[in-house]
């Protein structure tokens, strides 16, 4: 699975260039994730599959409503009416020219400073684009700048470490860190600090 990171925010750019620095298959790419070259793009939302801001409000100013029609009906049928953060819906329509990947970083629209909603996400997404029965099955994913924005406020370091570790998690170039439960707090903690600010430690090595 090609990892395409797209955005235009200079802060967004230089965060992914510095965490994928070792990662050279990973692209980043100074341009609109819908109008990059992947072809599936992760959509970030709520639980609950409104697209009524941000990214999502492009996809249905673009496609129109029978996006968040489609989504929310999956939401309510598959997921019981929520979709938990870690959790993604893979949506092919006729109108989209992309496969889209829905996949909250918040349940509902909030600051997500302190959590690794941001990986939780990107894994989701990944691991649900994997599994997606769907043909032909869609062999690079596009991730917009998760989390730094308002509401989120997620610092970009923080938010691209997170998506470094999801996808090196995903493609088994970092283990999962499932040894033992401190080794997952030591993990959490570092995914949630910023890159660089204190001793950081989570017992593998690189940062």
């Amino acid at each position: 699975m090609r990892l395409i990171l797209c955005d235009t925010a200079p802060e967004a750019l230089a965060a992914w260039t510095a965490q994928f620095a070792k990662r050279p298959e990973v692209e980043v790419r100074q341009a609109p994730v819908l109008d990059g070259p992947a072809e599936a793009v992760l959509l970030p939302g709520s639980s609950f599959g409104f697209l009524d801001s941000g990214l999502g409000l492009e996809v249905l100013e673009r496609h129109g409503w029978a996006v968040e029609e489609e989504l929310r009906r999956r939401v309510r049928s598959e997921h019981d009416g929520e979709l938990l953060v870690g959790q993604a819906i893979v949506l092919r329509l006729p109108a989209l020219p992309k496969t889209l990947v829905y996949a909250p970083i918040f349940r509902v629209p909030r600051h997500i400073e302190g959590t690794v909603n941001v990986f939780l996400a990107v894994r989701g997404a990944l691991l649900a684009l994997k599994k997606d029965p769907g043909s032909p099955p869609a062999d690079s994913l596009g991730v917009p700048a998760l989390g730094v924005g308002p509401p989120g406020g997620l610092d970009p370091r923080v938010s691209a470490r997170q998506m470094r570790y999801a996808y090196e998690i995903f493609t088994g170039q970092r283990g999962l860190g499932d040894k033992n439960l401190t080794q997952q707090i030591r993990r959490e903690r570092k995914l949630i600090s910023v890159p660089g600010a204190g001793k950081e430690t989570d017992g593998e090595g690189e940062g």
